[in-house]
């Protein structure tokens, strides 16, 4: 072949439209920065240009990989969860078209990852036969790749600052998909402090429960639960039809499990997986079911900023009839190799308080107690049960009050916040050792409750 007519199929080849059939894309984040041992919380904007979300309108098939890496070479190893532990990424689509009816985390929730999910690996969740046929339509309503947001929580173990990428691998194509609908069903009055609720530890069992109604015909292709804090089971059932769901157990790692030989503890040890079920021909709801959750918790122990909901893949089906009969597929796809199977679990050991207070005890005078960056004034208090006891913020830096461990368990916005108040009344005489989520290992305060 003479070189000019090579140079005309080199430009051809290079300008051919990419194939519309399945990709998987390799995205990442922009570099994000963390100070040692702090939880970090970061919102970020992923720009639709193919390298931090797709650029071509098309629809998300499923996502095989959401990892920590510290460069972005092809062949990066995701940080160890002993160093960089991950307690969420929460992942939406701006302004698509075809929302549907979102729940808890909102119409623009496209997916995301707990620390229920150490690998960071989705493949069983996604698989081929639902990848050919159903997504989630990645499109704006003038036709273009909507621009991506990404909710990062983690938690820096390296005694150095750390910088890093998030990089998540979505199948995706251009070609027409049947649409599927990413449902968050939780309590949603719960979304103000980010879906998170405090087990006291006053014994026995918590639970935590809501309704959602089915707003039109359709099956649900399986279910993720998201479940922490003492977290035992989750349940969905349909109180309309009388019959149960699902039923996710909570899955603990065995005591050499880096989750919980991982020093300093930042964070209450949590499940290395919660039930997550698929079902090719999907369970039929039809509009106006009422399903009811349940989120149960061991009592026994407090649990601070403890969380349960499910991610529920929905799809539209018209010709679903109420209470149709079960799929018989139905099945679970993260049981974990090896867990720990005796009670009590680690989720019973005491989160401590990582910085002992310092100076003289001072008495609760009713006054509004200060919390700025990096401090509580004064570090050890006294107070009286039935006493109302207010803490305000005015740092720049978003801080919490959490109860690391005592008598019972109570905390501020777990994300953290720079101004305003928060208040508490204890009813029980204890030792309260209190602490900052976001900075555990240089904020702390101890309070004496008679």
């Amino acid at each position: 072949m003479r070189p000019a007519l090579l140079a005309v199929v080199a430009v051809l080849l290079y300008a051919a439209p990419a194939s519309a059939a399945e990709q998987l894309l390799t995205l990442y984040s922009p570099a994000i920065q963390s100070l040692p041992y702090v939880h970090r919380s970061e919102f970020v904007t992923l720009k639709p240009d193919g390298r931090q979300a797709p650029a071509q309108p098309g629809s998300i098939l499923g996502f095989q990989e959401m990892a920590l890496v510290d460069s972005k070479r092809p062949d990066a190893k995701p940080l160890p969860v002993d160093k960089m532990m991950i307690h969420h990424f929460l992942y939406y689509a701006n302004g698509r078209v075809d929302r549907g009816p979102g729940g808890c985390l909102g119409d623009g929730f496209i997916g995301g990852r707990g620390e229920e999910h150490p690998s960071g690996r989705f493949d069983a969740m996604w698989p081929p036969e639902q990848r050919a046929r159903y997504g989630i339509r990645n499109a704006t309503p003038d036709g273009r790749a909507p621009e991506w947001s990404l909710m990062t929580m983690v938690m820096n173990h390296y005694k150095k600052p750390k910088r890093f990428f998030v990089r998540t691998k979505v199948w995706y194509t251009t070609e027409p998909r049947e649409q599927v609908y990413p449902l968050t069903v939780g309590n949603c009055a719960h979304i103000g402090n980010g879906m998170a609720y405090d087990v006291p530890g006053d014994g026995g069992t918590f639970v935590d429960r809501s309704t959602w109604t089915v707003p039109f015909n359709g099956r649900i292709l399986g279910g993720g639960s998201h479940h922490h804090g003492g977290a035992l089971r989750q349940t969905l059932r349909s109180v309309t039809c009388g019959r149960q769901l699902f039923d996710a157990k909570a899955y603990y790692g065995a005591p050499d499990h880096p989750y919980n030989t991982i020093r300093p503890i930042l964070h209450e040890p949590g499940p290395i997986a919660n039930g997550t079920f698929r079902s090719a021909a999907g369970i039929p709801v039809s509009a106006g079911e009422v399903l009811e959750r349940e989120a149960v918790h061991s009592n026994e122990e407090l649990h601070v900023a403890a969380m349960g909901f499910w991610v529920l893949p929905f799809v539209r089906d018209d010709s679903v009839t109420p209470c149709a009969p079960l799929p018989d597929d139905v099945h679970e796809v993260t049981v974990p190799e090896r867990y720990d199977t005796a009670a009590p679990f680690v989720f019973d050991r005491l989160v401590p308080q990582l910085l002992a207070p310092r100076g003289a005890w001072k008495a609760f005078d009713g006054k509004p107690i200060p919390v700025g960056d990096q401090w509580f004034r004064p570090q050890r208090l006294t107070a009286k049960v039935g006493e109302r006891i207010t803490w305000e913020f005015r740092g720049s830096e978003p801080h919490s009050v959490t109860v690391a461990n005592g008598p019972r368990g109570f905390s501020s916005n777990y994300l953290g916040i720079t101004r305003g108040r928060y208040s508490f009344t204890p009813t029980v005489a204890g030792t309260y050792k209190l602490t900052c989520l976001i900075h555990p290992t240089t904020m702390s305060q101890t309070v004496r409750v008679r």
